[in-house]
């Protein structure tokens, strides 16, 4: 069977997380920030229709998040996203059909302190404005993820009032809402639509 774009990423997870052979070597670090309880990693990925990888880690928090974006049109995957769960979650079983407006692939992970990962959500997503050049619209989907990526920056830890921990207000973030936030800044466009359509989003009881 075709290995999938989820099962590749999670893949690359397992090997970047669990460095358990000789010849292992670290992701490139591309740049760094530092927040008052956390830090955000733009790092390294290349696999085909990567575009950027952020990775939020704070010691006030149990695991770390893991953000990623890739181009739809250079994605090689198959029918099947992958396996939860020993669940097969399958395109062909989605209420919609993938909008053919969708350019992009966001993704949010939690990276356990022991290298496991399990997805928060997968989306397919709009982050292009059809008005504007392809070299304007490849930065304005760079900016927004980086600008979701970096929002937590601004996360204060308060252990002392219930709730408002880092790692709990992390739990409550709206990945999807922030990117469509951030995204209709950088397109300039104040009615854009992310168009998303869901391809896994965790199950809450």
């Amino acid at each position: 069977m075709q290995t999938t774009w989820l099962q590749r990423l999670l893949l690359w997870l397992n090997q970047l997380f669990q460095p358990k052979r000789k010849s292992y070597s670290p992701p490139r670090i591309i740049r760094k920030w530092y927040g008052t309880h956390c830090t955000v990693f733009r790092i390294e990925r290349n696999t085909p229709g990567g575009i950027s990888t952020y990775r939020i880690t704070s010691v006030y928090g149990t695991c770390d998040y893991l953000l990623t974006l890739d181009y739809l049109p250079e994605l090689h995957w198959a029918r099947m996203v992958g396996e939860f769960g020993e669940s097969p979650v399958n395109m062909g079983f989605l209420d919609e059909q993938p909008n053919p407006a969708c350019t992009h692939r966001f993704a949010v992970f939690r990276v356990w302190r022991n290298g496991g990962s399990t997805p928060i959500g997968i989306w397919d997503v709009n982050l292009e404005n059809i008005n504007s050049s392809s070299a304007f619209r490849e930065m304005a989907s760079r900016r927004s993820i980086a600008g979701v990526a970096l929002s937590p920056l601004s996360i204060i830890h308060n252990k002392k009032i219930t709730g408002f921990d880092w790692q709990s207000r992390m739990e409550r973030l709206n990945w999807l809402q922030m990117l469509e936030t951030r995204a209709k800044k950088e397109l300039e466009n104040p009615h854009h639509s992310l168009q998303a359509v869901a391809i896994y989003l965790e199950a809450h009881e």
